[in-house]
């Protein structure tokens, strides 16, 4: 029998799925199994080797990875912030659109 995992929406969820999981991991979290969460489709290792290809491939910058850290750390999209710079708004949208492409390619979003 098969497990049911529940996938993905957006770029954005597994951005901010992964970064809670980095901070979860940082912390001891060890095993899936540690884990409380839904299931999912992919496991954290995933998509980090997808930001290293993308980074290699130079389809994302240092400064796109900056702003997705810096936003996927407080949970929330720089659109939604006042205190946002627009640069960063622009960098999360460019990252965000190449982060889909990718993650629809590996079938992590639908």
């Amino acid at each position: 029998m098969g497990t049911c995992y529940e996938p993905f929406e957006s770029a954005e969820e597994v951005w901010f799925w992964f970064c809670s999981s980095m901070v979860a991991r940082n912390t001891g979290l060890r095993a899936r199994g540690d884990y409380g969460g839904r299931e999912r489709c992919c496991e954290i290792n995933d998509i980090y080797r997808i930001i290293k290809r993308i980074k290699m491939r130079k389809h994302i910058s240092n400064r796109h990875l900056r702003v997705l850290v810096k936003w996927g750390s407080m949970s929330v999209p720089p659109y939604y912030e006042r205190r946002a710079k627009k640069s960063e708004i622009r960098l999360w949208s460019e990252a965000i659109g190449v982060l889909e492409f990718y993650f629809r390619e590996k079938g992590i979003i639908l």
